[in-house]
């Protein structure tokens, strides 16, 4: 998927401050980020927008399960459902 389809899906843009990225690119990078809850989220971020992830918060920490999900699957879980 591009940087377009992740928008139309709701996804939110947060630039990042990568200080290495910005070293070899002369850019700071970013992540598309959707929430489904307060514990799960799928992040995808530049320059790999077709490896995206979705992340699982650990009980109360503040670390996450990391796992691949295909682009399939964001697709399907983001798409809009008809209304009755």
């Amino acid at each position: 998927m591009n940087y377009q389809d992740y928008i139309n899906l709701g996804f939110q843009r947060i630039d990042l401050d990568d200080s290495v990225e910005f070293k070899q690119t002369g850019y700071g990078g970013f992540a598309l980020t959707k929430k489904l809850n307060e514990n799960i989220m799928v992040e995808v971020a530049y320059p790999t927008l077709n490896e995206p992830n979705l992340y699982i918060k650990k009980g109360e920490s503040d670390t996450w399960h990391i796992f691949p999900i295909p682009i399939d699957a964001i697709k399907d879980l983001f798409r809009e459902q008809p209304t009755l």
